[in-house]
């Protein structure tokens, strides 16, 4: 898997990874929710898209959603600050966006880890 720099990719899981996240903000004010499951379809260095069964408020995209995500990828656990951009209802699940507010260094290592990954796989 060859990534350049400049450039924006997305690694497509053929089985999505377990993840769990939390709200902790919601219209502006702090929150402390109970955690949610969801799945992650997709990993960039900037964001996911992951399904869960609970249908989250994303509708003010003002004051988006902000979570706490928890992933791991090659025994590697990310704790991510993130906010929802988009909902899509899907059956009896809901498709979210989530775009991660994370460091370069961070960023610089889920590349690592996902090309890692795909040798793997």
């Amino acid at each position: 898997m060859r990534y350049n720099r400049k450039e924006s990719f997305r690694f497509a899981f053929k089985k999505p990874l377990e993840a769990a996240f939390k709200i902790y903000e919601l219209n502006g004010r702090e929150v402390n929710s109970h955690p949610g499951k969801a799945l992650m379809h997709d990993l960039s260095p900037s964001g996911t898209k992951m399904s869960s069964q609970l249908n989250l408020p994303v509708s003010n995209l003002d004051e988006p959603v902000k979570i706490h995500l928890q992933f791991m990828l090659n025994e590697v656990v990310y704790e991510m600050k993130a906010e929802l951009v988009w909902k899509r209802a899907s059956g009896d699940e809901f498709h979210y966006g989530v775009h991660f507010y994370a460091s370069d260094d961070v960023k610089e290592d889920i590349v690592k880890q996902l090309k890692q990954y795909v040798k793997r796989v």
